[in-house]
C-alpha cells in the first residue's frame, strides 16, 4: 500500500466529511419520517409507535457522533492544510534566508541594516527550521478538541437539523 501525503490525506477528510454529511442528510429525513409514523400511530398501536420513538433516539445519537467526527475532522482538514502550507513556505523561503544569511556577511558591522536583518531573520528561523513541536499535554489538547467539536456538534444540531439538545 502506497504511503499517501498530505494532499491526498486532505482530499480523504474532505471526502469523509461529505459523506458524513450526506449520511446526516439521510438520517435527519428518517428522523422526520419516524416522528410523523410515531404520530400517525400513537392512538392505534402504541406499541408501535414506541417503537419508532426509540428508533428516533438511536438515530438522534448517531447524528451526535457524526457531528463530533465530522468537527474533528473539520479541525484535523484545517491543521493539515496549515501544516502543508508552513512546509511548502519553509521549503519556498528557505534558499531565500540562507542567501539573506550569507549576504549579510558583506555588509560588516552596518548600525543601519544589520539589526533590521538580523530581526527578520530572527523571525523567519522558526518557520524555516523548526519541525512541529510536541504537544506538551497531550490528552489536555485531545479534550480540548472534543469539548470544542462537541460544542459545534450541539449547536449545528440545534440550528439545522432543528433537533433539542
Amino acid at each position: 500500500m502506497k504511503k499517501k501525503g498530505l494532499p491526498e490525506i486532505i482530499a480523504d477528510i474532505k471526502l469523509t466529511i461529505y459523506r458524513i454529511d450526506m449520511f446526516l442528510a439521510r438520517i435527519d429525513n428518517r428522523i422526520k419520517t419516524l416522528e410523523d409514523l410515531s404520530l400517525y400511530n400513537i392512538g392505534r398501536f402504541n406499541y408501535l409507535s414506541k417503537a419508532y420513538y426509540k428508533e428516533i433516539e438511536i438515530n438522534k445519537n448517531l447524528m451526535i457522533n457524526l457531528l463530533r467526527v465530522k468537527i474533528i475532522l473539520e479541525i484535523l482538514e484545517i491543521r493539515l492544510e496549515t501544516l502543508m502550507m508552513l512546509n511548502s513556505l519553509r521549503e519556498y523561503i528557505y534558499p531565500v534566508v540562507k542567501a539573506l544569511e550569507s549576504i549579510k556577511g558583506n555588509l560588516g558591522n552596518s548600525i543601519e541594516f544589520g539589526p533590521l536583518i538580523d530581526d527578520i531573520l530572527l523571525n523567519l528561523k522558526p518557520i524555516v527550521t523548526s519541525d512541529a513541536k510536541p504537544i506538551l499535554n497531550e490528552s489536555e489538547e485531545v479534550r480540548k478538541i472534543i469539548e470544542e467539536a462537541e460544542k459545534v456538534a450541539t449547536e449545528e444540531l440545534r440550528e439545522k437539523y432543528k433537533v433539542p439538545t
